[in-house]
């Protein structure tokens, strides 16, 4: 029964140690909505929207823009499909009421569409989130990481700076 060679041939510990890293990463990150096809070809265009082989597949919303800041953030899709990344508790789009302190700081969409990244107040500038549009993962990176993703995409575009995101 078994194969008693078979981990001995992989690496045995290594093997171990590389599937309880596999398991710590896929625990890590969070789905927010389901994996998107097509995503090829894209670039981020103003204001705040994905484009990928000339077709709009994403618009991110930042409700009651501040200061390098937004009261919400969101991304909707082309499908209809709207996917909070940060909100306070309550708010809704088309809420008059203001939002109080911003709960996304810092949002920028890198230039290719691919992925948001923004801090949350609570952290401090310490951890980041990483949300990437295509598969629906949002992942913490820390002020390390994040300067490596801005130092790979020069051209990221703020998205605190584009008006503020019409309720639909």
């Amino acid at each position: 029964m078994g194969r008693p060679r078979f981990a001995a041939a992989f690496g045995g510990a290594s093997l171990k140690r590389l599937l309880l890293v596999l398991v710590l990463a896929a625990c890590s990150a969070t789905r927010l909505t389901h994996l998107r096809g097509g995503w090829r070809s894209c670039h981020a265009a103003d204001p705040n929207a994905v484009e990928c082989g000339g077709k709009q597949v994403a618009q991110v919303e930042c409700f009651q823009p501040g200061d390098e800041a937004c009261g919400a953030l969101a991304v909707r899709y082309a499908d209809g499909e709207r996917v909070f990344l940060s909100r306070p508790a309550g708010f809704e789009p088309g809420q008059e009421a203001p939002i109080g302190p911003p709960t996304a700081i810092r949002p920028e969409l890198a230039s290719d569409g691919s992925m948001i990244w923004f801090g949350r107040p609570q952290r401090r500038g310490e951890y980041w989130t990483v949300f990437e549009l295509d598969t629906g993962i949002t992942r913490e990176v820390d002020a390390v990481q994040i300067f490596k993703i801005r130092e790979r995409d020069p051209h990221s575009m703020p998205l605190w700076v584009a008006q503020a995101a019409a309720p639909r």
